[in-house]
């Protein structure tokens, strides 16, 4: 017989993420407090593959309806860790830093309607929907469908991410010798505490 505490802790953990504001349009990116994504490279051969895996953690995210929603990030590794701002609005990202100043765009304003943009003189298309073959580790909840965006370096180099609702990239492709190759992919996804409950916005 299941002790009542190992009922509880699950179902305020589910009580506080149904008291998070949601964002007014969606975000390609994660957002809600505590949520952490676990990546690695499959290209790499193990151990290595497991031992380089990256992880990236919700530390504090700013909801207010008809404002932008700034989320700080905390990537860590084995080889250290960084901490990133990033400001969603419009369906659009900026990677900011603390005065907010835009230091790059990752997704456009409008996105995915918007469909080629230009970054720092790499080309960016929107190639399609289609649902993530990984989409088994996510909550029966979470929307399977994401957006294919395919990038050309001015070195001709492309790559291609696809990009989901609430978590952004899961998934990651490169072309080499003429087969597209993943590079990068969502492993993980969890909670590593339960998130702040947030004061209502008067």
């Amino acid at each position: 017989m299941r002790h009542p505490l190992q009922l509880l802790v699950p179902a305020a953990l589910l009580a506080c993420l149904a008291c998070q504001p949601q964002p007014a349009t969606p975000v390609y990116g994660p957002w809600e407090e505590g949520l952490t994504l676990t990546f690695e490279d499959p290209s790499r051969p193990q151990p290595q593959r497991s031992a380089d895996r990256l992880q990236v953690r919700v530390t504090r995210a700013t909801l207010s309806p008809g404002a932008p929603t700034l989320v700080e990030l905390e990537m860590a590794n084995t080889h250290g860790h960084l901490g990133l701002q990033v400001r969603h609005q419009t369906g659009g990202s900026d990677l900011v830093d603390d005065q907010g100043r835009v230091l790059a765009q990752l997704l456009p304003p409008g996105f995915p309607a918007t469909a080629h943009w230009v970054e720092r003189g790499t080309e960016c298309s929107v190639i399609g929907r289609a649902a993530w073959e990984g989409a088994a580790l996510l909550p029966a909840t979470s929307d399977p469908i994401g957006i294919w965006v395919e990038t050309r370096s001015p070195q001709g180099l492309r790559r291609r991410t696809l990009f989901l609702p609430n978590l952004g990239e899961v998934e990651s492709r490169e072309e080499r010798d003429g087969a597209w190759v993943t590079v990068n992919r969502l492993v993980g996804r969890g909670f590593t505490d339960l998130p702040t409950p947030k004061r209502p916005v008067s």
